[in-house]
């Protein structure tokens, strides 16, 4: 879409590490246009997956239409490709009512794939995927992440160990094709592509040790909420463990534990500290992945992001050049 084709009405991006202040920003943005949000979360899309994955909450979302966000059932297989279609048609919706799309979160792959199209890779083959699931549970992951850092170690540097999904899919790419998955991912170059909708996007990097400060307290505010009695609850309805989306960031720490994996005298204040630490990971983790995204306002706070964003409302500005601080 050229510039002169741009909607008066197109998308605002927005993304970043956790806990830097997306879902607050989307919120005053949104009030302020008068948009509506679109979540970008892989485990905020979930039903009953509320207070670790900082999903907004009732009243906000009373206050704001969110789509994508509190959508899809714990045992609903979901990928990149079902949310692309799913939230075009969202920013379809919202377009054709005059609104404006404020796209918010934290996954970069919905994010990458919505606006610059899906990486093309084989499909899945299911008795390769049987077959490494099988040495997975007989091997262990580490043993598979090891293998993978053998044939693809850029894959395996972004990859965390636990991510039996991505680790099993890089596998499975490279035994299909004989190529890292990562070649597919870097011959898919986005750098010189506009943005699909006329998207402006930005993204927050508050500096290292205030985000890694917000990050331990916010957990701490999610235990206090009652974050290890929601995931008992799932697990008492029946859910099995090893769905997907229990198997994301601080809630496969929590089934881990209630489990009883791992009972020792210090196991929950070992649970609390390595989903903390593993949640400063994630968070380093996101902000390496958006270096290498171009087209990118970065802001180091939410003030200075919600005043650029009114800005180019108000006077469009052309796609920038800068890059991560």
């Amino acid at each position: 879409m050229t510039a002169q084709q741009t909607p008066t009405n197109a998308p605002i991006v927005i993304c970043g590490p956790t806990a830097s202040g997306k879902s607050g920003l989307a919120m005053r943005l949104a009030k302020h246009t008068g948009g509506e949000i679109i979540g970008a979360d892989s485990v905020q899309i979930y039903k009953r997956l509320d207070i670790g994955s900082a999903k907004a909450s009732a009243a906000d979302r009373a206050a704001v239409p969110h789509h994508l966000v509190d959508a899809i059932a714990l045992d609903r297989p979901y990928d990149a490709g079902d949310y692309v279609k799913d939230a075009t048609a969202a920013i379809a919706d919202i377009q054709g009512r005059g609104l404006r799309p404020i796209i918010c979160g934290g996954t970069g792959m919905y994010i990458r794939a919505l606006l610059y199209g899906l990486v093309e890779s084989p499909p899945s083959d299911k008795a390769l995927r049987d077959t490494l699931g099988q040495r997975a549970q007989q091997e262990g992951l580490a043993a598979l992440h090891a293998e993978l850092t053998e044939v693809d170690p850029v894959s395996a540097a972004r990859i965390h160990p636990n991510d039996a999904v991505r680790i099993v899919r890089a596998l499975e790419v490279y035994q299909l094709t004989g190529k890292p998955i990562s070649d597919l991912h870097k011959a898919h170059s986005i750098k010189t592509q506009p943005a699909r909708f006329g998207a402006w996007q930005m993204a927050l990097a508050p500096q290292r040790e205030a985000l890694y400060e917000r990050i331990n307290t916010r957990v701490d505010q999610m235990f206090e909420a009652g974050w290890r009695q929601e995931v008992q609850s799932i697990l008492d309805d029946g859910h099995s463990p090893d769905l997907k989306p229990l198997g994301s960031l601080g809630y496969r720490h929590l089934v881990s534990f209630l489990r009883g994996d791992d009972q020792g005298p210090l196991a929950w204040t070992q649970t609390v500290s390595l989903i903390k630490r593993d949640h400063r990971r994630y968070a380093k983790r996101q902000r390496t992945w958006l270096r290498s995204q171009p087209h990118l306002h970065w802001f180091d706070n939410p003030q200075a992001a919600f005043e650029a964003a009114v800005k180019h409302i108000e006077n469009p500005s052309p796609q920038p050049t800068e890059s991560c601080p």
